[in-house]
């Protein structure tokens, strides 16, 4: 069988970005083609070739050329990449260099047996010009390329002393061609989530299809692991009548069953099985345990399906051309610590310049942080546990290094994470030597799903700034990992897939659908979505058309009912929350340790009379008095501000301006996480853990504040915390978590009943993401709660939690997601592969942009606030020149200060999106408050970003009505010349769907646009035609969808008790458009009868003059001044104050 040899075709040689003396090259990585048996390696042969020769030859030495033998043949049966020492290059690196990487690999295939055929040897080779770029000028004086001088003289040796000028002159202009070649885009995408805690990055790379003629590679690597694993431990079932030695001559049958049958010896050995080899021999354990008694049979096929069903949700990356950026080389991880450390200011650089400071992230910069803090050096100028807590607030840090100071804005200290993690995922492309090449394009970036369009915007700049063309910010992070795990429950067979989720979904018709909410609760913000899944099939053949084999065409859209979450709502508010209760009972300890004369009264900073006189009894500290305080559900009030102080006091923590603290600071903040990781933690049996702090890590904390305990006295100290005491500290966070789940929940289906069956909505899936989640109170809580909602149906099988893809699940969702928005196609374009039988699946992931996530209201004095916009409003495109869905409000009164906030359910804390500032308005018109209030109205427009834009009118707004497009004339059609009145009166009714009503024999399924039974207000048109502009009055209606003609029929019918005779104005053709999102068709109607169509919205009369006010009608749009996101002291680990 072949050999495939991974190489670039063409690289450009660099050097290591830390070490100039450190060449960058091309790996090689060989691997066998799918096949049941495996090739057998001879040799390999690895030449460099080229110019400069010596930097030629260091190449050479950095590649080892092996040679087996026919004794000791390589059996290559997994891919394999060849080992290259590091090339060093002590000199600048030359340009022009062009050289030529040569792999030839002489190998045997296997016999049916697996031996090598010695008698047929084959080979196969791939090249790699290894290539610089040319200095950009050419002239004699300055020669193309710099050689070394032994390079000249193999010149002198082959080449002749002069070349005719007609060599010359094409080598340069071959030269010039290849300096002017644009720089190629790297064809695939990345997705970052950068997280308060921890970051990862995945990368889309269509350079290696996959052909799924095997399980994914994922999926084959759990299931080998399972089953290897199960078939060593051998596992027996409590089964009544059945002893120990039966269960072991049943195991040991069944054994020699598979390996009779797999390996032909008495071992089975999973592990060196690949492919087909593999699915092979999980054939063999099916029929081998056929063969077993019935009690073994379905013990052992119980414990079968429960590994199959874990393997198939194994989210296959490698099919989807999706790859896990590797962040943490050294420790071979792909998900990084978002602590981050400075080590590049360059001061004297403008503030929006990207490379004003540099950082490095994860374990380094811990340990770095670490090293500081033992050294007695401040942190704050350098280190930041993670920028994303403080985005958006106008704050800087002053950073110190090397001498340098400068005051950096957080937004750009997140700018060089970002940038950082670009670096990162560029290091690993290149390392890994199987990505495609080009500059990146495109990025996906995830952002907390409460987070204020400022914030986003502000992101969405910044990483722009980093030289990527296009940043989508599309995918909010609780979306993306719903996302995510919808890709995982169609495992790695989309024909097996669909059908699975069908199961699990309600049906109407051809539709199928289910309700599912995320709750993400993360290190540092909790974010949820409620969306529904509907799936529906799609017929793209004509009746009687040949189908084939009969694949189908499935559509699954998403549809956001509502979105919430938290800034500072995760993991580390319970720590901080641990970290205070083990700080008042280390304090408590060590004053009772006072009191009980095991400590000297002067060893600690403090005296008992410098304390409150709360904690106090006849002068003397009362043992349990501070730690009552503090080890309490809610933390609030005087006495619980005095404990905390008080035990600053014996143990000083508050580090924000006295930078020695923050090595007891961060020395206790470990402890803290190691007690929720012990007490938190799901239990496998009936004991209760407790988490015990010794006296020797006590006294290590007072060691760092010039404490010295005896070793006698510190052996005889301890603080312990239970269980009870973990949940008291931790269950406010938890359930303020689940209530917010809960109110969005209740506030998108109370009241209504939305799905298309029109039965009671529930939840029917629950997604729980984030490491917070794996919590045993977490699990207890939402029990607690939605086992009694009337809109969720508790089924433990439909909760899904899995701990290993917490991290992944966000930048892995929106990578995939926006694969899908990318590659996406019509289901007329799937013929040819539904005829073959294969299923095809599109998911209109645009969709979730369609409707409004949460609910927006202005305040107002008294009462409740003013809605202005609904949670699940549907968006449209409103302007032919839109990119973006929206929507507008009704018209409204004008306040001198205009608060917008966000609302995601009823009784929840409204947050601040953005304001507007009407006073500024009013003066710059010079108006009087009363005429201002009186006269200006104002519509506010929000689209899919939740932007919000404010459009202002003097009065009722005019509308810029078109000229040059069809229409009709109803009036002479009417036989009148008016057809409106001064007082907004219709002389008859003007309805469409009237042929299509008498057709299904209905008289009342006709639409009426204009009626003849009501007075309607009036709008003003405004018509251009040449220099002039005409104003009319007219009427304005919403048309009903259009029917399959393409064409909407006018008829008019005048009220007469006599007659209900219709007859016909005219027909008018629907518009041609392109829009990116669903719109609007409208039709006008002015006073001379005149009918119009008009795609979006009706335009307005508009001016970007704010000086357009004084004139009535005329429409000025301005923005909504966004809002930062605050951040809250008393929820903030690292703000120093704790």
């Amino acid at each position: 069988m072949p050999i495939k040899i991974e190489l670039f075709n063409r690289y450009q040689l660099r050097t290591h970005p830390n070490d100039s003396s450190l060449l960058l090259l091309p790996a090689i990585e060989i691997r066998p083609v799918p096949n049941p048996h495996f090739p057998h390696i001879f040799r390999i042969n690895i030449f460099v070739t080229g110019v400069p020769e010596d930097l030629a030859a260091a190449m050479q030495s950095a590649y080892k050329s092996v040679n087996f033998g026919t004794n000791k043949l390589l059996q290559l049966t997994t891919p394999q990449r060849l080992r290259q020492s590091d090339c060093r290059w002590n000199e600048p690196l030359p340009t022009g260099v062009n050289c030529n990487l040569q792999v030839t690999i002489e190998y045997f295939e296997s016999g049916a047996t697996g031996d090598p055929l010695l008698s047929i040897s084959k080979q196969i080779s791939a090249e790699c010009n290894i290539w610089t770029y040319p200095i950009k000028e050419y002239s004699l004086k300055n020669p193309l390329m710099s050689f070394t001088d032994s390079v000249i003289n193999s010149f002198k040796s082959t080449t002749p002393q002069t070349l005719p000028d007609e060599e010359v002159k094409l080598d340069v202009e071959t030269v010039k061609q290849v300096d002017q070649q644009p720089e190629i885009n790297y064809p695939g995408w990345f997705a970052i989530d950068f997280g308060t805690s921890n970051s990862t990055v995945t990368l889309y790379d269509p350079k290696v299809i996959v052909t799924p003629h095997s399980l994914p590679s994922e999926q084959e690597l759990r299931l080998r692991d399972r089953l290897s694993t199960w078939l060593t431990q051998r596992p027996v079932d409590n089964i009544a009548g059945v002893t120990q030695d039966a269960w072991a001559q049943e195991w040991q049958k069944f054994l020699i069953e598979v390996s009779k049958n797999v390996q032909g010896d008495s071992n089975v050995n999973l592990r060196n099985l690949n492919g087909e080899q593999f699915l092979e021999a999980i054939r063999q354990i099916e029929i081998a345990l056929s063969k077993r008694l019935p009690w073994f049979r379905r013990a052992a096929s119980k414990r079968l399906n429960q590994i199959y069903h874990e393997v198939f949700r194994v989210p296959p990356l490698e099919w989807q051309s999706l790859i896990s950026v590797e962040l943490d080389k050294d420790r071979r991880l792909s998900e990084i610590a978002s602590e981050l450390e400075v080590i590049g200011l360059e001061p004297f650089l403008p503030t929006n310049d990207p490379l004003k400071v540099k950082v490095s992230l994860g374990e380094q910069a811990k340990q770095h942080r670490l090293d500081a803090i033992r050294q007695g050096e401040g942190i704050e100028s350098r280190f930041l546990h993670s920028p994303k807590r403080y985005f958006g607030q106008e704050r800087s840090f002053q950073i110190s290094l090397n001498g340098k100071e400068a005051s950096i804005p957080v937004n750009k200290l997140l700018q060089a994470a970002y940038a950082q993690l670009i670096e990162l995922t560029e290091k690993y492309r290149q390392r890994s030597g199987k990505c495609s090449q080009g500059k990146f394009y495109r990025t996906v970036v995830t952002y907390p799903t409460i987070a204020s369009p400022f914030v986003r915007r502000e992101i969405e700049q910044l990483v722009k700034q980093l030289d990527i063309e296009d940043v989508q910010m599309a995918y909010d992070e609780a979306v993306s990992v719903a996302i995510f795990f919808l890709w995982r429950e169609f495992g790695g067979d989309l024909n097996l897939g669909i059908e699975s989720f069908k199961t699990r979904c309600r049906r109407d018709g051809d539709k199928w659908w289910q309700n599912v909410m995320v709750l993400d609760i993360g290190g540092g913000t909790t974010d949820l979505a409620l969306i529904r899944l509907s799936l529906e099939e799609i017929n793209p053949f004509e009746p009687g058309e040949d189908r084939g084999d009969g694949g189908r065409y499935y559509k699954l859209t998403p549809k956001l009912l509502g979105s919430s979450g938290h800034l500072q709502l995760g993991g580390e508010l319970i720590t901080l929350r641990l970290f205070l209760l083990l700080k008042a009972a280390i304090a408590d300890c060590l004053l009772t340790a006072i009191v009980d004369e095991t400590l000297p009264k002067d060893i600690l900073k403090v005296q008992p009379e410098e304390l409150s006189d709360r904690f106090l009894q006849n002068g003397k500290f009362q043992p349990g008095s501070l730690l009552a305080c503090v080890d309490n559900e809610v933390r609030e009030g005087e006495a619980y501000k005095e404990a905390l102080n008080d035990a600053e006091k014996v143990l000083p923590t508050r580090w924000k301006s006295a930078p020695s603290r923050a090595q007891t600071f961060y020395t206790l903040w470990e402890h803290a996480e190691a007690a929720k990781l012990t007490l938190g933690q799901k239990r496998q049996t009936l004991d209760t853990p407790v988490f015990i702090l010794d006296g020797q890590k006590i006294s290590e904390l007072l060691l760092h504040n010039d404490i010295t305990l005896p070793t006698s006295t510190s052996d005889r100290l301890s603080v312990t915390l239970t269980v009870e005491q973990f949940e008291k500290a931790v269950a406010p966070v938890v359930r303020e978590a689940v209530g917010i789940a809960q109110g969005l929940i209740e506030n998108a289906f109370k009241n209504q009943s939305l799905n298309p069956g029109n039965s009671p909505e529930t939840v029917d899936w629950l997604i729980l993401s984030g490491k917070t989640c794996n919590l045993e109170i977490v699990e207890r809580e939402l029990y607690r709660v939605f086992s009694k909602s009337d809109y969720f149906l508790w089924n433990e099988e439909r909760v899904t939690f899995e701990p290993e893809y917490t991290k992944l699940a966000t930048s892995a969702g929106a990578c995939f997601a926006e694969k899908l928005r990318q590659l996406s196609f019509s289901p007329q374009k799937a013929k040819d592969l539904l005829k073959k039988g294969a299923n095809q699946l599109y998911i209109d992931v645009k969709n979730l942009f369609y409707f409004l996530p949460c609910s927006f209201v202005r305040e107002v004095i008294g009462g409740s606030p003013d809605p202005i916009f609904h949670a699940g409003q549907e968006l449209y495109q409103l302007q032919a020149t839109d990119a973006i869905a929206k929507y507008r409000s009704r018209w409204m009164g004008m306040q001198l200060t205009n608060n917008i906030r966000r609302q995601d359910f009823e009784n929840m804390k409204l947050q601040l999106w953005g304001s507007y500032n009407g006073d500024i308005l009013m003066k710059k018109l010079g108006m009087n408050e009363e005429d201002f209030k009186n006269h200006i109205q104002v519509q506010f427009e929000i689209n899919q970003k939740l932007d919000i834009d404010l459009l202002l009118s003097r009065g009722k707004p005019h509308y810029l009505i078109p000229v040059n497009i069809p229409c009709l004339d109803a009036a002479q059609a009417i036989g009148t010349q008016t057809v409106i009145s001064d007082q907004g009166e219709v002389v008859c009714d003007i309805a469409v769907n009237v042929a299509e009503s008498a057709n299904v024999f209905k008289t009342d399924a006709h639409t009426v646009l204009f009626s003849s039974n009501q007075n309607q207000d009036l709008h003003t048109f405004r018509y251009n035609e040449a220099d002039t502009q005409i104003q009319g009055l007219g009427l304005i209606a919403e048309l009903p969808p259009f029917p399959a003609s393409g064409k909407h029929t006018f008829y008019f019918q005048f009220r007469h008790p006599e007659s209900n005779k219709w007859e016909l104005i005219g027909e008018l053709p629907q518009p041609e458009i392109q829009s990116e999102y669903p719109c609007k068709y409208y039709v006008s109607l002015n006073k001379q009868g005149i009918l119009r169509i008009h795609p979006f919205e009706v335009p307005y009369w508009t001016s970007t003059n704010p000086e357009c006010l004084k004139i009535e009608g005329c429409v000025y749009r301005d923005s909504l001044q966004a809002q930062s996101n605050n951040v809250e002291t008393e929820r903030d680990p690292f703000c120093g104050l704790h």
